[in-house]
């Protein structure tokens, strides 16, 4: 009896069409668009996100492969009480690490910033010439997960200073701190990436904006761990130094939509540098991220082995 899979996707391009016959090999797959379907005898389900709904109609899952790192688009909490296992992937991580560091680099060099003067046909900042060096400075990874890791593995070979919150983890060549407070009181700039959980939400508040007097904030996580409203107070009293953000609470519907990343003016401000959700969307990342999918299907079928498995009560 061969095992039965449900693929969802937006559209079969030649990365889908490529997992599709292997999979096919050694099971039966069907191709369902992103909207809501029945999963009735369903073994397997690969998607980019699950409803509720669609959940409910599961009566044989036993496992759900995400192509990609985020999973806040799952049901997790039901999920785990029906004993499915959910995994995503990590394989672009080092490429997200990248995009951090050119954020970073970015911000405090004030590369944008000095772009944006020149167009106006302005040479010198008569206030504020200078920009600073990212290698002199102490960095604090809020986050140390695979893509935390690999953005500590590019500043290693920088030999900068870099810390993170002790987690109970076992940590080599990091400095590893008791609390995010200690994290914003030794370091330069902060870099995040965080998944989207309740105990991350708005994580970086007022009170911690407080604490980051002239430092930096990077983040490549998600949009919920950031109070926008405290954040974007910060930036218009200079309170702190500067922020580059990659992920908002707005996002737009379709590819073509115009929309301001957030309902407070950060598009007025010129210490923060703007980036839409762009850390994920480098060239190959789609196909990487459905081989790496196929692989784990292929792996879980055939000799029951898991990677990646999503912790359902955390949320990453």
């Amino acid at each position: 009896m061969k095992w039965r899979i449900c693929l969802s996707v937006g559209k079969m391009d030649d990365a889908f069409e490529k997992m599709y016959e292997k999979l096919s090999e050694i099971a039966i797959v069907d191709v369902k668009d992103l909207g809501k379907h029945n999963l009735s005898g369903y073994d397997i389900y690969i998607g980019k996100k699950l409803s509720l709904q669609m959940l409910e109609t599961a009566d044989n899952l036993k496992a759900i492969f995400a192509y990609k790192t985020g999973v806040d688009d799952f049901p997790l909490k039901e999920i785990y009480k029906r004993n499915i296992v959910l995994m995503n992937s990590h394989i672009d991580a080092d490429y997200i690490a990248e995009y951090a560091f050119g954020l970073a680099t970015s911000l405090v060099n004030r590369i944008t910033e000095f772009d944006k003067k020149l167009r106006k046909g302005i040479w010198y900042d008569t206030e504020n010439p200078y920009w600073r060096s990212f290698f002199e400075m102490k960095v604090g990874i809020v986050g140390y997960g695979h893509i935390g890791k690999e953005i500590h593995r590019l500043l290693q070979r920088n030999n900068m200073d870099v810390y993170t919150i002790d987690r109970g983890h076992k940590y080599e060549n990091i400095s590893a701190v008791n609390s995010l407070e200690d994290l914003c009181d030794i370091c330069d700039i902060l870099i995040l990436s965080l998944p989207k959980t309740e105990k991350t939400n708005k994580i970086i508040n007022s009170d911690i904006l407080k604490r980051l007097k002239n430092k930096y904030i990077v983040n490549v996580g998600r949009s919920n761990c950031i109070d926008q409203k405290a954040l974007y107070e910060a930036l218009k009293n200079r309170e702190i130094g500067g922020v580059a953000n990659d992920t908002w609470d707005h996002k737009p519907k379709n590819i073509t939509q115009k929309l301001n990343p957030s309902g407070y003016d950060f598009c007025g401000l010129d210490n923060i540098v703007l980036s839409p959700h762009q850390a994920m969307r480098v060239a190959n990342g789609h196909k990487r991220y459905v081989e790496d999918t196929t692989d784990k299907v292929i792996n879980y079928i055939l000799q029951g082995k898991t990677k990646d498995v999503v912790d359902l009560v955390r949320g990453y």
